[in-house]
């Protein structure tokens, strides 16, 4: 279980990431503002989370080959983007439709990692921490992001976004105090929250806006 545990988080950091780089080169950053913003996309939740609910030190400190993936995943984007710019600029909409769909999935990923790790700490009992880390954990590092390039941050803005998080968070949690096996929990909630992504970019699901 460790061991798909494990999977689940290279794949959501390598989600999370390559959403993170597809952002930075559409705000135009150099080659160092893709890598910086694909870390913070990919890490920058569970640094937020970890300053927030006091788990120090912060992990992104010490997963250094998390960070190394993160780097090397921003670095392929990069090059391939520059490769290829003339076809990313004028699939620009697709490549963004693309972006929505790894990021969907780092979404529900994190979600469910942030909602294991308060629980881990011992704060099963306590379901607004629980499914608060998972929120955090999830969003953070999109914030981040978006504070950093001066831009809306997405979960302001994007179609269901922490309510989606929300939801695969809640659904993990309920799961595992079913005592419902840890990998069908995790695949519940990252399903869950990238469903509802998903269909909220298909049927352009939004929130009421006071001013539209």
């Amino acid at each position: 279980m460790e061991i798909f545990s494990t999977v689940i988080l290279i794949i959501g950091i390598i989600a999370f990431a390559v959403s993170g780089s597809m952002i930075a080169i559409r705000r135009k950053t150099d080659l160092f503002g893709v890598v910086l913003l694909a870390i913070m996309t990919a890490l920058g939740g569970g640094l937020t989370r970890d300053m927030v609910f006091g788990f120090t030190p912060p992990s992104m400190f010490y997963m250094h080959e998390y960070l190394l993936l993160s780097a090397l995943t921003a670095l392929l984007v990069f090059l391939c983007a520059r490769a290829y710019s003339r076809p990313y600029l004028e699939n620009e909409a697709k490549i963004e439709h693309i972006n929505d769909v790894f990021d969907a999935l780092g979404l529900g990923i994190f979600a469910v990692i942030g909602t294991q790790i308060a629980i881990q700490k011992g704060y099963t009992d306590n379901y607004v921490i629980v499914i608060g880390s998972g929120l955090i954990t999830c969003i953070g590092g999109g914030i981040i992001r978006d504070i950093l390039t001066m831009s809306v941050p997405f979960v302001l803005v994007k179609r269901i976004y922490a309510i989606a998080a929300i939801c695969g968070s809640v659904v993990y949690y309920i799961m595992y105090l079913l005592g419902i096996n840890d990998g069908i929990a995790i695949v519940a909630g990252t399903l869950t929250t990238f469903i509802l992504r998903i269909l909220a970019m298909i049927f352009k699901w939004n929130f009421p806006k006071a001013i539209k």
